[in-house]
């Protein structure tokens, strides 16, 4: 059920693009403003508890719901389940972005480059073409995971609860920095969403390296990790785009759109490939 749930849920998004506006973090703020007094503690324990309330909450109700509507009738909880994977995929679709930056360049549209690569890289792009195509390109291998990687595979572990558990915590550590929060609960938000990334992103990445060069895609990862000193769970950005990078290698596209365009492909391949053994997790399951 969760794999057709999956599929119609991709299928909608591509098809009701128009829509996209709706799954914004507009929601999660006014939320999150409800309960700000959580996430002002200055205790280590006491702030770890605050963001775990903030974060369970939209969960907790999501598995109450979906498992009404399955008593109801088991058309209700797929329609649910479906519903819940339209807001919680994005909020942007990436590819989308990246392309319009793509034509963006290739039209010498200077100011909707910037206003492109601002929206993706979240901070000032670089001033360089080149650097600013590749900081884009890393952002993607990253994102990935975030807009799409990471939903799918808590979806397809805990249901609708686990995809909003994920985009909590995604909404909750991309705050703006003028809402009130302690040092210490942006460092348990941070904690939280890398552990709950950690699996997907090395299975992304392992992805990558199946959809692209995988001999390069282990090398770059071997190298990383040979040199890494961050902590297990912030480490997932930089491996990521570590690993497509590498898996890039066999294309040899020198830096800019085009390697970019090829981020895209192989980005797209590996969901492919997902979607592929997941499709056979789920036969298995219902022959056994």
């Amino acid at each position: 059920m969760s794999f057709f749930a999956l599929l119609v849920a991709l299928l909608l998004d591509l098809a009701l693009r128009q829509f996209e506006h709706l799954r914004g973090p507009r929601w999660f703020h006014a939320y999150f403003e409800s309960l700000a007094f959580l996430a002002q503690a200055a205790n280590f324990w006491r702030a770890g508890f605050g963001m775990l309330v903030i974060v369970l909450v939209p969960a907790v109700v999501t598995l109450f719901v979906g498992h009404l509507l399955d008593q109801i009738w088991a058309g209700l909880g797929f329609a649910f389940a479906v519903l819940i994977l339209l807001l919680t995929l994005g909020p942007q679709d990436l590819h989308a972005q990246a392309t319009e930056y793509i034509k963006a360049v290739r039209a010498g549209n200077s100011e909707r480059v910037e206003g492109l690569a601002r929206a993706l890289l979240r901070a000032k792009p670089p001033a360089e073409p080149a650097a600013c195509s590749e900081a884009i390109t890393h952002v993607v291998f990253s994102e990935a995971n975030e807009r799409l990687f990471g939903i799918l595979f808590w979806f397809a572990l805990l249901g609708p609860a686990g995809a909003v558990l994920y985009r909590s915590t995604d909404f909750l550590r991309r705050l703006p920095p003028a809402e009130q929060r302690s040092g210490e609960f942006i460092q348990a938000v941070a904690r939280l969403h890398g552990v709950l990334a950690w699996i997907p992103a090395h299975l992304a990445a392992l992805g990558y390296g199946l959809a692209g060069s995988f001999e390069d895609a282990v090398s770059e990862v071997k190298t990383f990790y040979a040199n890494c000193t961050l902590r297990f769970y912030q480490v997932n950005e930089d491996l990521l785009a570590c690993a497509g990078l590498g898996a890039l290698h066999a294309g040899g596209e020198e830096a800019g759109t085009e390697r970019l365009r090829a981020a895209l492909v192989l980005v797209r391949r590996t969901l492919i490939l997902w979607m592929a053994v997941y499709a056979l997790i789920a036969l298995v399951g219902w022959t056994w």
